[in-house]
């Protein structure tokens, strides 16, 4: 379904919205998850570390858009590489996080309950 509106105001300017709702064919799918506070698989990486994301479930065919955070208890407002995905593929990702200040260690990461939220856009069919 496409729903047309404009805005009022000083500048009008016209706007399109796609809805999917899934029946359409080629539709997109919203496809949310996390590694889990205290069990993240973080590997190390040098002085920083990594984790492959599996998002297999999802069943995309494409490649997804993917946003993601870094949440956790403490020390996370520290890490850098925190909204940057690789190696994405249609059923995983790879995130590298960086912590100058706090190190990234990983005991000390599942310590402080750091995990990956993530949310995927992208096509099932």
């Amino acid at each position: 379904a496409v729903v047309s509106t404009q805005s009022t105001g000083r500048k009008n300017k016209a706007f399109q919205i796609q809805i999917v709702n899934g029946e359409e064919e080629n539709s997109a799918k919203v496809c949310s998850g996390t590694t889990g506070r205290g069990v993240t698989d973080f590997q190390d990486y040098g002085n920083n570390v990594f984790v492959d994301v599996d998002m297999s479930g999802c069943a995309f065919v494409k490649i997804p858009s993917v946003v993601i955070s870094v949440e956790g208890s403490t020390h996370h407002w520290m890490a850098l590489g925190t909204s940057s995905v690789y190696n994405t593929t249609p059923s995983s990702f790879r995130v590298y996080l960086k912590n100058e200040h706090a190190g990234a260690r990983i005991d000390s990461l599942k310590d402080m309950e750091w995990n990956i939220d993530w949310v995927a856009v992208g096509f099932t069919c």
